[in-house]
């Protein structure tokens, strides 16, 4: 009985000393998150509105405010890489050299000049007619962005017709019901809607729209 008692605390030791640097590595791997802030500026100290902040190896993002601050943990190791239209890239690897875990670090954005092609523009060859009908016939490319508008177009007037109060001609239809179901049910009961999926719908509609409330 003694040889089994020692046998059991010989291996819990082991065990316990066996999972001593995994527990170790793991309060070591929380220490490892690191808050970073600071402010997305320009050579002159001018803030740098929304730049788009990524953290490549996690696939998260997020941005900068209006001012430039930003504030977000991230991990040793980390790849952040910050972006801004008329701006060039700026990749910073998060190390474990910080002596605060939260530090600041101010991140200078370097203007990228674009260099665009050479356009040689000549004087038109031909008459004003032709000029003119080559004008009137000339189809702008569509670009993606002519596509968002259109679709938010759509939208917006999908959003109107919702909204928007019944038609004189939907309004007669509808009273024309109500007037013909009353005659049907002349003398009778009517049915009972509570067990109507539709008529639960319409009355939770109106309840969020306010129709019960006093005016």
């Amino acid at each position: 009985m003694m040889t089994l008692i020692k046998t059991i605390s010989i291996s819990l030791f082991v065990l316990v000393l066996g999972r001593g640097p995994s527990i170790l590595a793991q309060t070591d791997e929380k220490v490892n998150i690191i808050h970073l802030t600071g402010r997305t500026l320009t050579d002159s100290l001018q803030p740098v509105p929304y730049v788009h902040i990524i953290m490549v190896n996690k696939k998260l993002a997020t941005a900068s405010d209006l001012k430039g601050n930003y504030n977000f943990p991230a991990e040793v190791n980390d790849t952040i890489l910050f972006r801004a239209v008329g701006f060039k890239y700026y990749k910073l690897v998060v190390r474990d050299t910080f002596p605060i875990r939260y530090p600041y670090i101010p991140i200078i954005m370097e203007e990228d000049t674009i260099q665009l092609r050479e356009l040689v523009i000549r004087p038109w060859q031909g008459s004003y007619e032709r000029f003119k009908q080559a004008v009137l016939t000339y189809k702008l490319p569509v670009t993606e962005l002519d596509r968002a508008q259109k679709n938010l177009a759509m939208m917006d007037l999908k959003a109107l017709l919702i909204n928007s109060p019944p038609s004189p001609t939907m309004a007669f239809r509808n009273t024309m019901k109500v007037y013909n179901d009353r005659l049907y049910w002349a003398g009778q009961l009517p049915p009972v809607n509570i067990t109507n999926p539709l008529a639960w719908a319409q009355f939770f509609k109106a309840l969020k729209n306010g129709d019960f409330k006093k005016k």
